[in-house]
């Protein structure tokens, strides 16, 4: 049952509406409930962006052996009407979430969702932070970001407009963690350069600041090709 919008509601029902709009799955009357939640508690704006974020690890915390709901792809596929942020990544992972997700209907998975992101968000505000991305060329567009998350599981790294890799070539994440670089992740964009994926803790956990560089070799013990992105700028 969907939360009730003629009444005030509870801590977790405001959680399963922001995790509708993360999905894009909130009905007109649970929109409206969600404007006005946010008109009286401007806060909640930001737990939006977080919800987004949160998203990208529905998946890993799915059975691997999960069916998706009837009709849920063509739900997913449909054009996102309602008012946002454009997250054009966020096509990619809701595929990814219906390839994982439980039984029945999409409603469970905002249960699901919220679930999560108050796992995540019981992690101290102090080991909480993001590490921003920025091009190192002018002109290039290509930013982005590690969000050490400070929960138990994973960061995320997120990136967009990335450029075309050479031939036989990977993109390879590195952290500075007391001084020393230390390679994290390899990864190739997406057609349209963009990555949102989960990254283990360590050692971006660690890190001063981070770095993305084009590698021929992705086992390398130091950046051996031209450094695309940092933190350090």
């Amino acid at each position: 049952m969907k939360p009730n919008a003629t009444n005030t509601p509870d801590p977790s029902s405001i959680d399963t509406l922001l995790a509708g709009h993360a999905l894009g799955d909130l009905e007109e009357d649970e929109r409206e409930q969600l404007a006005v939640l946010l008109r009286e508690r401007p806060e909640l704006r930001r737990r939006l962006e977080e919800f987004s974020t949160t998203l990208e690890l529905l998946p890993l915390a799915l059975p691997g052996t999960a069916v998706p709901p009837p009709g849920l792809r063509r739900r997913l596929l449909q054009p996102r009407t309602q008012p946002g942020p454009r997250r054009p990544w966020l096509v990619p992972a809701l595929l990814g979430v219906g390839l994982l997700l439980l039984g029945g209907e999409l409603y469970q998975t905002r249960q699901q969702l919220a679930g999560l992101q108050r796992q995540l968000s019981s992690a101290p505000v102090s080991e909480r932070r993001m590490l921003p991305l920025q091009a190192v060329q002018p002109g290039q567009r290509a930013s982005g970001e590690v969000l050490v998350t400070g929960n138990s599981t994973h960061n995320m790294l997120m990136l967009d407009d990335l450029p075309s890799l050479p031939p036989h070539h990977t993109y390879r994440l590195w952290a500075t963690v007391k001084g020393r670089t230390v390679g994290c992740v390899q990864f190739v964009p997406n057609a349209r350069g963009q990555v949102a994926m989960p990254i283990p803790l360590s050692p971006t956990s660690q890190a001063t600041t981070v770095s993305v560089s084009v590698e021929s070799d992705p086992t390398g013990q130091v950046p051996r090709g031209p450094v695309v992105l940092t933190s350090s700028i």
